[in-house]
């Protein structure tokens, strides 16, 4: 599987995961209002500082693309 490919699978599982367990915590809330906010806002806090590693690791690779194409594609028009 091709570097694309693999990010973008791994990404999608990532986001699937964030909204899965995040409707889990925040059903859990509404459901026990006694619950401890704290360790329910920790949670959310980690899966989120985690999904936000993985969007930017999905943007670099794009960018990276981009670059690599349009420095392709300027290399020749830079001399001719």
């Amino acid at each position: 599987m091709d570097p694309t490919r693999k990010l973008l699978k791994v990404f999608g599982v990532k986001v699937t995961d964030y909204e899965a367990k995040t409707e889990a915590l925040l059903a859990g809330l509404a459901a026990q209002p006694n619950l401890d906010h704290t360790a329910v806002v920790r949670e959310v806090v980690e899966l989120t500082a985690d999904l936000d590693r993985w969007l930017r690791e999905i943007q670099n690779h794009v960018l990276e693309r981009q670059e690599r194409v349009l420095s392709r594609l300027f290399e020749g028009t830079a001399h001719g």
